[in-house]
């Protein structure tokens, strides 16, 4: 068991983000000089641990690490030819496959090293992921991340070992929202949950595997703190598991209406429709358009409560529920009256450590591809939004790919990405452990845990600034 230092969602908390906000533009070169700010597929992670041979389920984003060559220049080619949604990815001597596979079937892979030697191996995609993996669902803001950290841990570990997924959000490559999905073997199928607090409410029914030795679901992607209607820190509830430091802002696009910086009281004063027009708050005379994400998105409800649990009034518009945080490329959003809002970690990751949009509107098959010193699961969703001054501070500090959270921004706006674990009161942090009987059947503290991989592996930590967001020394810490 590991002993974390049990935190409540508080100032305390926000001031342990910000100190870490502070830090991260003055590590940021120095990353650079030592190779670690390179995106987080270009960290160096060893043959995978269970052979050449991976598995991967059909329907989740996540990459398979190819055997490594000693020298290049490197390609890769399968027979039958990789689905769309699939991609080779080189960077020096390593490759991997990364992408959505789209249903079981074998694919025999060949790596082409330098100087004409080869390397095989057998990738292997059964149609949903096995009942003893780490699968989690939920928040869009950080599904890129998990993603990413899927591929990279699941190549530390043997085959037959806990392996780590994360249903996204939305279908990654249709855009589907709520289509069905097939969340681990021996499971029934559901409607993908969209959103922090469907993630939530999806775990909390904590349905189990036929043979019942398993959750069907073990985690959830949170972006934003426990609320009172979750289930409680305690025996059969959850424990929010701290994972990294993020920021949100309001955004427009880059032909606007609206002034340069904004108040917390002017942004209330909008998004409860007391202010209508963008003359009554320093910009021009136009009418305000204010837009919010789906309901039951994390970002929505952090939002809300930094504003100071104002309610939205008749004028904002979610699109019936379709509009998704942190996209920047809706149609609707494309008018000089818009205001809309923003995770700045997962806007730093689209803008300058994303590949392009394979259309403007970012709804191609798959929506881009990716590619070498990229970020594997981010596009560039920013448009031409950009996120804007509150009280006059900008909400970034840096250029190009040292861009960071500015340490500067308004406390109040700060927040922490949680990954939410079914309550384990035999561990001395509440997250599931290796002891037999833990809930859900799955060691989630060597993942998510204050000594676990996703908090203490360096690349895991260079993969967290490479989507924007901030590695946090409460990381692991549980409330």
């Amino acid at each position: 068991m590991h002993t974390v230092r049990r935190t409540q969602p508080s100032r305390g908390r926000m001031r342990g983000v910000r100190t870490l906000i502070a830090g991260a533009a003055a590590t940021a070169t120095a990353l650079s000089v030592a190779g670690l700010a390179a995106p987080a597929q270009a960290q160096s992670v060893s043959q995978p641990a269970g052979g050449s041979d991976p598995s991967v389920p059909a329907g989740v984003a996540t990459s398979v690490h190819l055997p490594t060559c000693s020298s290049g220049p490197v390609t890769v080619t399968s027979s039958p030819a990789l689905p769309v949604s699939v991609h080779a990815v080189v960077n020096g001597t390593k490759a991997q496959l990364a992408g959505v596979w789209p249903k079981a079937a074998t694919f025999k892979i060949t790596v082409h090293c330098g100087g004409g030697t080869t390397k095989a191996a057998t990738v292997t995609v059964v149609a949903a992921p096995p009942e003893n993996a780490a699968v989690g669902l939920g928040a869009q803001t950080q599904q890129g991340l998990i993603d990413q950290f899927s591929g990279d841990y699941n190549a530390t570990i043997g085959a037959s070992g806990t392996h780590l997924y994360y249903w996204d959000a939305v279908n990654p490559v249709t855009g589907q929202i709520g289509d069905t999905i097939n969340v681990k073997a021996k499971c029934p199928s559901i409607p993908r949950p969209d959103g922090s607090s469907a993630g939530i409410t999806q775990l909390a029914t904590f349905t189990k595997t036929s043979d019942g030795k398993f959750l069907c679901d073990n985690f959830v992607g949170s972006s934003r703190p426990r609320g009172s209607s979750d289930p409680p820190f305690a025996p059969g509830g959850v424990a929010f598991v701290a994972l990294a430091g993020d920021a949100v802002d309001w955004a427009t696009p880059k032909t606007t209406d609206a002034p340069a910086s904004l108040t917390p009281a002017q942004l209330a004063a909008i998004f409860t429709c007391q202010d209508t027009n963008w003359s009554q708050v320093g910009g021009k005379n136009a009418p305000i358009k204010p837009f919010l994400p789906q309901s039951g998105a994390g970002t929505l409800t952090f939002w809300l409560a930094a504003l100071g649990g104002i309610t939205p009034g008749p004028c904002v518009s979610n699109l019936n529920n379709t509009l998704e945080e942190n996209e920047g490329v809706n149609p609707a959003l494309q008018t000089p009256e818009a205001i809309w809002i923003y995770s700045i970690g997962d806007y730093i990751a689209q803008k300058f450590h994303s590949p392009k949009c394979t259309n403007s509107a970012c709804t191609g098959t798959p929506p881009c591809v990716p590619a070498a010193n990229k970020d594997l699961f981010s596009c560039d969703q920013h448009g031409t939004y950009a996120v804007k001054e509150i009280n006059g501070v900008a909400p970034t500090t840096g250029s190009g790919v040292n861009t960071v959270i500015n340490s500067a921004f308004p406390a109040a706006f700060d927040r922490t990405l949680f990954e939410v674990v079914p309550y384990d009161p035999s561990t001395t942090d509440h997250i599931p452990g290796s002891e037999s009987g833990a809930p859900g059947g799955v060691n989630l503290e060597k993942i998510f845990g204050h000594t676990g991989w996703a908090c203490t592996n360096k690349g895991a930590k260079a993969n967290i600034k490479s989507y924007g967001f901030v590695p946090l020394s409460s990381c692991g810490a549980t409330s």
